[in-house]
């Protein structure tokens, strides 16, 4: 089967080696040096602009989100018959529906999930729309070797990564607040008690997996929490 996929960031590099294992990969970026460095790497495709990796049939959004509708108004000017898979978060359903011409058939697939994390080998959750209900086994199809995929609402995504980033940089920057007021101000020594001790912690924590030591403080948590 031929994919294509548009925009070459963080997330999109993330999935192309999984993509690349499974299917004839086209890829596209507004950089040609990008994609040349890709290629190098990976077995994929090349397209030269939207008109060509459109000849696909299917192409996944990975685009910021800014750049969604722009995209998608070129697809329209194609006339080519065309599925979107739209990964960026913060894209609505709705607005893939008002903005796709007839032959631009559009889904959402967003993924809980982190670029870095992913490319390390952690598997992001992807959630589908259910709605195109035809569309649905083809999206399961493309991304079964990505991660576990859960078919509801794919636009939850957007609320989720933000409770969990909101949450996780609140803690970031009032952990290094702490050490600084204690007059802990070694940049290396903050930046390793966020990335490992806090980042470990958060990790242990999602997998069950902690110590005596943190079960107590969640524990403490969990009291004062209660108390609200």
């Amino acid at each position: 089967m031929q994919v294509g996929l548009i925009g070459i960031g963080r997330m999109g590099k993330a999935l192309i080696p999984g993509l690349a294992e499974q299917f004839e990969l086209w890829i596209y970026d507004r950089d040609p040096a990008n994609m040349e460095t890709v290629a190098e790497k990976y077995p994929v495709f090349i397209a030269k602009d939207l008109a060509q990796i459109a000849e696909s049939g299917v192409v996944i959004l990975v685009v910021p989100d800014r750049e969604v509708v722009s995209c998608l108004k070129e697809l329209n000017q194609i006339k080519k018959p065309v599925v979107v898979i739209n990964a960026a978060t913060n894209v609505a359903r709705y607005t893939l529906q008002e903005m796709a011409a007839g032959h631009v058939k559009c889904i959402g697939a967003k993924f809980v999930g982190q670029a870095g994390e992913i490319v390390l080998g952690q598997k992001p959750v992807i959630i589908i729309d259910d709605q195109p209900a035809d569309l649905v086994p083809l999206v399961k199809e493309i991304f079964a070797g990505i991660g576990p995929i859960v078919v509801g609402k794919a636009d939850m995504v957007t609320y989720i990564n933000t409770v969990a980033a909101e949450a996780v940089l609140e803690a970031a920057v009032r952990m290094e607040e702490s050490l600084r007021y204690r007059g802990i101000t070694e940049p290396v020594v903050i930046q390793t008690a966020i990335r490992q001790v806090g980042a470990g912690i958060l990790k242990a924590y999602a997998d069950n997996d902690l110590g005596p030591f943190a079960r107590e403080i969640v524990r403490a948590i969990r009291a004062r929490i209660n108390k609200w």
